[in-house]
C-alpha cells in the first residue's frame, strides 16, 4: 500500500502507535545503489551482496574518508572503539546521535581523526505500529541516498576491519508520526556528500527537507525478503 506525500507529510491511513524505545535507525536495504553511486558519484562499490534486510552487527558496503580520499570498504553497522582488539556490542554504538555528539568520548574522537563516512541505501525501515509490518521510507522517486556517519577500525584475530555509526537527528514532519524521536541524517546530492565526507561540515547534519515517500509492507521482511539475509 503506497503512503504519497503531499509537500513533506500526509497522514497515514494506519494507527500509529509508537514505540518510545526503538532505536533509529536500524535496518537498511541497499539493492539500487550500485550502479548509482558509480554513475553519480564514481565510486565504484565494493563486492557485496544486496540486500533488503540489513540490520546491525553485519557487513556492508560503505564509503569512508581515508586522508581525504573516498574509497568504498565493507564495514560492520556498529561502531567499534577506534583500534579495539575485539568486536563489542555491550553499548548501541550503531547509532550516533547529533545532539549527544559533544557527550560522547566516541564520537568525538572519530571526529577528530576525520573517520567519517556515507552509507550508500535505497530505503530504511520503521515500525509505527506495535506488532504489525514496517514502513518502507525512501526518497521520491525511489532515489538512492547516503546516510552520514562515523567510521572506525577493529582487529579480528589480528586483521584490521571497518565497524561504523548511522547519524540520527531530529524528525522532519513526515517521519514524526511513525517515529517522533528521531531519524537518519540523509544526504542526497553530490554537495551535501563533499560537505560531509570530505569536508567534515557538520550543518549537514539536519532533518531532511526533501519530499518522502514510503510503503506499509504486507508482512515481515525476513518472509518478505528470506533471500536477502546477510551473514554476519
Amino acid at each position: 500500500m503506497p503512503i504519497k506525500t503531499l509537500g513533506l507529510y500526509k497522514k497515514f491511513p494506519f494507527p500509529v502507535v509508537v514505540r518510545l524505545v526503538r532505536t533509529m535507525c536500524g535496518r537498511i536495504s541497499q539493492v539500487t545503489v550500485d550502479e548509482y553511486y558509480n554513475r553519480v558519484y564514481g565510486w565504484p562499490m565494493p563486492d557485496h551482496k544486496p540486500g533488503r534486510n540489513i540490520k546491525p552487527t553485519q557487513n556492508v558496503p560503505i564509503f569512508v574518508n581515508q586522508n581525504n580520499e573516498v574509497s568504498g570498504v565493507i564495514a560492520r553497522w556498529w561502531a567499534q572503539w577506534d583500534g579495539s582488539r575485539e568486536f563489542n556490542t555491550k553499548f548501541a554504538t550503531f547509532n550516533a546521535r547529533v545532539d549527544r555528539i559533544d557527550d560522547s568520548k566516541l564520537w568525538q574522537d572519530l571526529l577528530r581523526k576525520g573517520k567519517r563516512c556515507v552509507v550508500p541505501v535505497s530505503s530504511f525501515y520503521e515500525w509505527p505500529t506495535k506488532g504489525k509490518p514496517p514502513v518502507d521510507i525512501y526518497l521520491k522517486g525511489r532515489q538512492p541516498y547516503g546516510l552520514a556517519g562515523l567510521w572506525s577500525t577493529w582487529f579480528d584475530n589480528g586483521e584490521p576491519k571497518y565497524s561504523f555509526a548511522v547519524f540520527t537527528t531530529e524528525p522532519n514532519d513526515f517521519m514524526k508520526p511513525i517515529h517522533p524521536k528521531a531519524m537518519p541524517v540523509i544526504l542526497d546530492t553530490p554537495e551535501l556528500h563533499k560537505l560531509w565526507l570530505i569536508e567534515g561540515d557538520r550543518s549537514v547534519l539536519v532533518p531532511y527537507t526533501g519530499e518522502m515517500e514510503a510503503d506499509q509492507l504486507t508482512d515481515k521482511i525476513e518472509n518478505l525478503y528470506p533471500e536477502d539475509e546477510i551473514p554476519d
